[in-house]
């Protein structure tokens, strides 16, 4: 694969590499060095991805492995609902260079999905300054753009698959660009647009779902996200049940 050229906002960066460990453990090394906001490290191919929780993201060529390096000026439990903006800013890319043909919806709290299929992944990581305030963050976004895992937990789909064909360095330039927009709107404003865009595309939203939580198992039916970003699930007797973290599963 050759260098692509993206065209990208002012105030970032473009690394490329043709094979690497993870796109997010060198925007992690990056952040160590000291190197600004802004960085995008960008793979052909990736030796060690993964996802939430450890789990490995196969990463053959013909997918986009992105990771962007950011220096919020915030505490780390504000900054980590950039997950739901990079989400959302990848979101809309995939609806800008398929011209619509492919809508992805947002699953709580860090996938996009098409038709009940995972396409796309985000993996968020940080180091903080004393657990207070974020030194750095790492947004990693996983695209399955020609391939997607045959043999995954739970189903998966590809742009592809999906008919729609996608240049790598079209679909980075359109989430950059989209990002870039949502993030100065997140700095201005706070979470709550891209909390309410976030949910307008929300997979799942007011449908029922069971959520996996480290010490119970809850069901009932989801119904919006709080301002930290958990999500909100209503049980059958009316009481709400705030979750900031587990495995959710929505009934096809």
């Amino acid at each position: 694969m050759t260098v692509p050229v993206v065209r990208l906002p002012d105030g970032y960066v473009l690394h490329f590499h043709e094979v690497i460990d993870s796109t997010n453990d060198e925007a992690k090394r990056l952040g160590d060095k000291g190197a600004p906001g802004g960085a995008l490290i960008l793979a052909a191919q990736q030796r060690a991805g993964r996802g939430r929780r450890g789990r490995e993201w196969k990463s053959p060529v013909g997918n986009l492995f992105l990771s962007l390096l950011l220096r919020p000026n915030c505490p780390l439990q504000d900054s980590a609902r950039l997950t739901f903006l990079a989400a959302l800013a990848m979101a809309q890319a995939i609806d800008i260079v398929t011209e619509g043909r492919v809508k992805p919806a947002c699953k709580w709290p860090n996938d996009l999905m098409v038709d009940g299929r995972k396409l796309c992944g985000i993996l968020l990581e940080s180091a903080s300054s004393q657990g207070r305030d974020t030194d750095y963050l790492v947004i990693g976004t996983g695209v399955n753009v020609m391939f997607h895992p045959e043999d995954a937990e739970r189903p998966s789909t590809s742009l592809a698959e999906l008919g729609a064909a996608v240049q790598i360095e079209d679909l980075v330039a359109a989430y950059v660009s989209r990002f870039d927009v949502l993030y100065s709107t997140w700095l201005e404003t706070g979470f709550t647009a891209v909390r309410d865009a976030w949910l307008e595309r929300a997979y799942g939203f007011g449908q029922p779902l069971v959520a996996r939580l480290s010490e119970k198992t809850l069901t009932g039916t989801f119904v919006g996200l709080d301002e930290s970003g958990s999500l909100i699930l209503k049980d059958d007797a009316g009481f709400d049940h705030i979750i900031g973290a587990g495995e959710v599963f929505f009934k096809s």
